[in-house]
């Protein structure tokens, strides 16, 4: 009996150690107002050996509207970000544009869909989702030149060519002169290019000047790069600086 006993009080314990590290792996969203109409959204997760990962992704808000630029790590954080817009916004989410299909960015699209929120991204992403089993957008765009519209917000989502993969676009608000650069853009404090697996680190810096050109007259004043902080005007360069340490490190 003694023996039995014990065998429950350490499989309950086990279970209880179990459920406490399952609980505690849930993470939470982070909301900052950036501007009038321009909410960073960052969410956590997990990237093989990389933990608590954060990604940057944006809300923006015009009228009764909002649209998401990517979605959440996972179904958590999205519910968290779809009840913080309808209950403390209140504001109907119209669409998602998905950058590019990695986790950090279409890995809640299951959750959109469920919210009766419509997906879109361009064609080489929804090529690249259904390689790595995930749902496919749900409106495909073809041109690497498209704009949307949130209330009275334009917003440009525009594909420079591969770099962090071969599918990612940018989003660029020409009211506000913001470019929402994903993980196509390194935040200007970071010390390294990050994630490369499914780079083309030879296409990415002629794709980085080509972007820089797309909206050199109407000007850039503000960068939401993928991960790490927003609070620097160098992102480009910087992100120009990595991929030339990279290159030259691999020689």
């Amino acid at each position: 009996m003694k023996t039995q006993h014990l065998i429950l009080t350490i499989i309950s314990l086990l279970f209880s150690i179990a459920f406490h590290t399952s609980a505690s792996a849930q993470y939470s969203i982070n909301t900052t107002k950036v501007d009038s109409n321009i909410y960073l959204y960052t969410s956590y997760g997990d990237a093989g050996n990389y933990k608590n990962v954060d990604a940057n992704a944006v809300v923006v808000v015009s009228g009764d509207e909002a649209m998401l630029f990517d979605t959440p790590w996972d179904s958590v954080q999205a519910e968290q970000l779809i009840t913080w817009i309808t209950d403390s916004l209140h504001k109907k989410i119209i669409l998602s544009v998905i950058t590019h299909a990695h986790a950090d960015r279409i890995g809640s699209i299951s959750t959109m869909h469920r919210h009766g929120i419509p997906t879109y991204s361009h064609h080489l992403t929804a090529q690249e989702a259904a390689k790595r089993d995930y749902p496919r957008p749900q409106h495909i765009f073809y041109n690497d030149d498209t704009a949307f519209r949130c209330g009275n917000i334009e917003v440009v989502a525009y594909y420079p060519g591969a770099g962090h993969t071969i599918d990612n676009i940018v989003l660029y608000i020409p009211s506000k002169k913001f470019l929402y650069g994903g993980c196509f853009i390194k935040s200007g404090f970071s010390t390294d290019i990050g994630n490369i697996e499914d780079a083309d680190m030879a296409a990415w810096p002629l794709s980085l000047a080509k972007m820089k050109n797309r909206f050199k007259k109407t000007g850039i004043n503000m960068i939401i790069p993928g991960h790490g902080s927003w609070q620097s005007d160098k992102a480009i360069e910087n992100t120009r600086r990595l991929l030339t340490e990279t290159k030259e490190s691999n020689y």
